[in-house]
């Protein structure tokens, strides 16, 4: 029997809906085990997306997303995900100033009914600033407190009372806060003792570095702090910053009242700072600190008012072996700048945001072979250099490209891994990445071959961001 093409196509796409899905045959426990992880894939990729903007993420009250919409793939998947708890840990929830309605209450109790006893993933945003009895989200969610291991609460200033009669809170590890303020410099605000009770808490990061609210934490058990050096409570001094790993501090207010005693954290290994609003905050922190593991340091301030004495002298004592430098800093010279470089042999990586750089600020970063045992460059180590925020002089965009060139090519006769053998063989790195700013898109013919020449060669060339980018 010979068929026609129409009827060997019907046959086919019979034969086609039946055949199920090798995914639907999954067994029960290999699915359940597939569900558990699910929360943390989303999580992973969102949790610094949530200190920018808290908003984002799975909104938990629309049945036709994520995880909702996994229970409608067959009666297997379904069960699946009903018995799995850790597929409902990740708890999202936008409470607005109206009455939420009976459906989405219903919603969030079937949800947080499905989590079980769980740990959960709160991200909060509130702009409610009623009572928390009178809001049927709210109050399912406040009796889940006792769940919660992270947090992110994006909510208003006048919405804080709302949360002053919670706590303790026993499993939270992981706070984000940001509260809005309607004033563009906020004053400070009251003393607030929500987090005083959190055992486990570890990490506490603020999303605005103008922040003022003030907030009494644990803070002698943190290893992560981001945040302004206002919200810290003054009679809590500094010796907690010894038991940090990372630290970002915004010194946004008055110089902090604290003692002028050195404090040592052996386990820091990256550590930034940024100058919101009085020059000598930088200098005061810097000046008190010892941090003998320091891998990465971040500076951004307004001024190189005594703030390059410091960063000197802080290296000085800590005698880390930094591999990473970001200096922010637009009048830096190159005398402060050479100042800070000599200190710091072992650099890898190097950012640097400067305004009208002079063609003596790479003097001493050029690499000679033949005079290079006698009087040696500096940044030996150097592979990724990012100028893209500065600006320069036209002889210094020369001067730049002079040095890039010593860092870059090789003789004819010299192989690469002869010539750049690195400092253990008297020589250096060579050179892998080259940021520099937009302008460079335009500038002379002459430089724009050279720069399309070395990319070619395999150079790793970037264009910007300039002024956009911030620490």
């Amino acid at each position: 029997m010979i068929l026609s093409s129409s009827s060997r196509t019907y046959l086919h796409g019979s034969l086609l809906s039946h055949t199920t899905s090798p995914a639907q045959n999954l067994p029960f426990d290999v699915l359940s085990e597939i569900f558990k992880y699910l929360p943390n894939l989303y999580l992973v990729k969102e949790i610094e997306a949530e200190v920018v903007s808290p908003k984002t993420g799975p909104y938990i009250l629309c049945p036709a997303k994520y995880p909702w919409s996994i229970t409608r793939i067959c009666s297997a998947w379904r069960a699946a995900a009903i018995y799995e708890p850790r597929l409902w840990s990740r708890v999202h929830l936008e409470v607005g100033q109206r009455q939420p309605s009976p459906g989405k209450v219903e919603l969030l109790q079937v949800y947080l009914g499905r989590s079980r006893n769980c740990a959960l993933s709160v991200s909060l945003h509130c702009t409610w600033i009623e009572r928390a009895k009178d809001n049927a989200l709210l109050s399912l969610l406040f009796t889940t407190v006792d769940r919660w291991q992270f947090l992110s609460l994006h909510v208003l200033a006048k919405s804080l009372p709302l949360f002053h009669d919670l706590g303790p809170f026993p499993m939270l590890e992981t706070l984000h806060l940001y509260v809005a303020h309607q004033a563009k410099t906020p004053p400070l605000t009251n003393v607030n003792h929500i987090f005083q009770h959190a055992a486990r808490l570890h990490t506490i990061r603020y999303r605005h570095s103008d922040d003022r609210s003030v907030f009494v934490m644990p803070l002698d058990q943190l290893k992560v702090y981001q945040g302004p050096t206002s919200s810290i409570p003054p009679e809590l001094g500094c010796e907690w910053i010894s038991n940090l790993h990372w630290c970002a501090f915004a010194a946004n207010g008055q110089q902090p009242d604290w003692p002028s005693t050195e404090v040592t954290a052996p386990h820091m290994r990256e550590f930034s700072i940024q100058e919101r609003i009085q020059p000598m905050n930088t200098t005061a922190i810097l000046n008190i600190l010892t941090l003998p593991s320091l891998e990465i340091l971040r500076v951004k301030a307004s001024g190189r008012f005594h703030l390059c004495d410091a960063i000197c002298r802080l290296l000085e004592r800590s005698m880390c072996i930094l591999t990473e430098l970001c200096l922010d800093i637009p009048d830096l010279t190159a005398q402060y700048m050479d100042a800070i470089l000599e200190q710091t042999p072992h650099v890898v990586k190097l950012r640097i945001t400067g305004k009208k750089l002079l063609p003596d600020f790479s003097e001493r970063w050029i690499y000679d072979p033949q005079t290079h045992a006698s009087n040696p460059c500096i940044l030996q180590q150097l592979e990724i250099l990012d100028l893209g925020r500065c600006t320069f002089t036209p002889s210094a965009e020369i001067a730049l490209l002079q040095m890039i060139q010593s860092r870059w090519e090789v003789p004819g006769k010299t192989t690469t891994r002869e010539y750049f053998a690195g400092p253990a063989a008297n020589s250096i790195v060579r050179l892998c990445t080259f940021q520099v700013p937009y302008k460079f898109q335009r500038t002379k013919r002459s430089q724009k071959k050279i720069l399309r020449l070395w990319k070619e060669q395999g150079l790793d060339i970037q264009f910007g961001p300039g002024s956009q980018n911030r620490l």
